[in-house]
């Protein structure tokens, strides 16, 4: 590593022309006062990835770059560090010869790290740099810390040793016997092993379906269920049980639903697990909620805003006052969206306060306020105290009825910028909503700056990523059937990283609209969703479905997910 650092990263990255002088020069300015590692700034931003950055460090200090992942890695070299080594320093080990050994790191320089491989193999080490997320996935591949092996294994001792006592469902399970059951050894083990595989797929919820003669275990990645395993139907009360105890509900009740909360670290990550019961036909149905409070903050780029969506968002947000509206369905990121809005607006000069139901992530530097029912303390009632904290921004989780949009309309009418979600399909129908709500037409008017509506759809897998041509068909729902034989679109062909399904994340697709002075005038009037529409598109505003085929047309998603999630219905676009 002789002369590491004689060359500035930026300097190496717009030499290899993986980014441009301007791209350099901003993400500078942006350290200056983020004080980011300039490769976080830049992947933020969307411009590189993480190999690309390690890449570029690679070259930096004169050593290899090793891509973990698509390198074979032979056990007899991995059974030369012990786990605990590799994960506290984040390396694997991934070649050896008489005497040295090459060890993928993603700090290169870190002496400590170096000394602990060379005592434990006493072998020289050759650093080799790679991404920490390829590193921290490798290291759970080819240690076996989590996989369907170690489940079935486990699932095998809880069917044979835990002794289970039948229950009357009538007269519901006694709470001593229950709270036994679930503290059997291979019932805590297939529970945590199942979160442990939940958190490494990247799952937002679990599902366990009893059914007649099995309970089923699902999970939602990236918006989809998919089918994961059936747990033996003996094991079905022992592990609800397990869930129970670890969320504090109670076990002996199995009659009505219950709802708790459950905060535990798996593999290194903080989770929060939002728990929900429900009798049903065959028994007690449970769905975990996975909370990742250590996932990434996102920026703008990637929720998927780009071009003149991104303007005019970013314009929308630069208002001292008014309220902007996320609307959609259930689970179509709208938390994630205001969340990555604040980040964005807040400053020591700012105070931002929240009012939420429940407090899904943690943001430094907001004050986050939760409602509570049970005490009295609802939407409109927080809001009203959040109001007399003198505020600047006030998040509104959610505008559920006419006493909470009532005062977070006159909040934004004395000065406050607000951001709020409402439940409807697209962005003009906001208008009608609030007018159903109750809401004055003229509060709407003069308070609603702008509205986004949005939904999600799967993103294809980066590392398996190819090309096809499409045929009339497929094309022709999009209004695209004119231009087969001429165009490429994108689809995933399946790989580890996305276990076989084409697709890794999810991105957003937007509608936004700007209230302007005619779309206020027209308010007064109280016109249907339709006739809002039009006079949004004659002023500039572009639909859900324009958003979406431009997505689909640069290789960000594919024709099969926008159907599913934007054309619902046989539209011309």
């Amino acid at each position: 590593m002789q002369g590491f650092y004689s060359k500035r990263l930026g300097d190496i990255l717009v030499a290899a022309g993986l980014v441009t002088e301007e791209q350099l020069e901003w993400a500078l300015e942006e350290q200056k006062q983020s004080y980011k590692r300039l490769g976080e700034i830049l992947i933020d931003a969307g411009w590189l990835t993480e190999d690309d950055i390690a890449e570029g460090r690679a070259l930096q200090l004169d050593i290899p770059h090793v891509q973990l992942g698509d390198y074979p890695i032979d056990p007899r070299v991995v059974k030369l560090v012990p786990e605990p080594i590799a994960r506290t320093y984040r390396l694997v080990p991934v070649s050896a010869s008489d005497g040295r050994i090459a060890v993928a790191m993603t700090n290169p320089l870190d002496v400590e790290a170096i000394d602990a491989v060379q005592r434990t193999t006493r072998k020289r080490i050759e650093p080799v740099l790679s991404a920490e997320s390829r590193i921290i996935t490798t290291i759970d591949k080819v240690y076996g810390t989590v996989g369907g092996a170690d489940i079935a294994a486990s699932l095998q001792e809880a069917e044979s040793d835990v002794e289970v006592t039948p229950q009357d469902d009538e007269l519901g399970e006694n709470a001593d016997e229950a709270k036994r059951q679930s503290g059997q050894a291979p019932i805590i083990r297939t529970v945590n092993l199942m979160l442990q595989e939940a958190v490494k797929r990247r799952t937002s919820d679990i599902h366990l379906e009893p059914r007649q003669n099995h309970v089923e275990v699902r999970y939602r990645i990236d918006g989809v269920l998919h089918h994961v395993r059936n747990l033996p139907k003996g094991l079905q009360a022992p592990v609800a049980s397990r869930i129970k105890v670890m969320a504090d509900l109670d076990i002996a009740e199995r009659r009505i639903p219950q709802d708790g909360r459950i905060s535990i670290r798996v593999l290194n990550h903080l989770i929060d697990l939002r728990v929900s019961t429900l009798p049903v036909q065959y028994g007690e149905r449970v769905v975990l909620r996975v909370l990742d409070k250590s996932s990434q903050q996102y920026s703008m780029d990637q929720l998927g805003f780009a071009g003149s969506d991104k303007d005019a968002f970013e314009n929308l947000i630069s208002k001292p006052y008014g309220i902007i509206l996320v609307t959609g369905p259930t689970g179509s990121g709208k938390t994630t969206t205001l969340y990555t809005t604040l980040i964005k607006l807040k400053s020591p000069e700012v105070n931002i306060m929240t009012c939420e139901d429940p407090i899904e992530y943690e943001l430094e530097g907001v004050n986050q306020s939760a409602v509570n029912v049970k005490a009295g303390l609802t939407f409109a009632a927080q809001l009203r105290a959040i109001l007399r904290q003198d505020p600047d921004i006030v998040l509104v989780g959610e505008i559920r009825d006419r006493e909470t949009a009532d005062i977070a309309f006159r909040a934004a009418m004395t000065g406050h910028l607000v951001l709020s979600t409402l439940h409807c399909n697209d962005a003009p129908s906001a208008v009608t909503r609030l007018v159903d709500m109750g809401v004055e037409p003229f509060l709407i008017g003069s308070s609603v700056v702008g509205v986004i509506a949005q939904r999600l759809v799967r993103a294809i897998c980066p590392r398996c990523k190819g090309t096809y041509k499409p045929g009339v068909e497929e094309l022709a729902p999009f209004g695209l059937a004119d231009q087969a034989g001429s165009i490429e679109l994108y689809h995933g062909e399946g790989c580890n990283n996305c276990d076989g399904t084409g697709y890794h994340g999810r991105v957003g697709v937007f509608e936004i609209m700007t209230v302007n002075d005619e779309i206020r005038r027209m308010i007064l009037s109280r016109p249907s969703g339709d006739q809002v529409k039009q006079l949004a598109l004659a002023s500039g505003m572009r639909t859900m479905k324009q958003n979406a085929i431009d997505k689909l047309l640069k290789g960000v998603t594919t024709t099969t997910e926008v159907s599913r999630r934007v054309f619902v219905r046989e539209d011309v676009v």
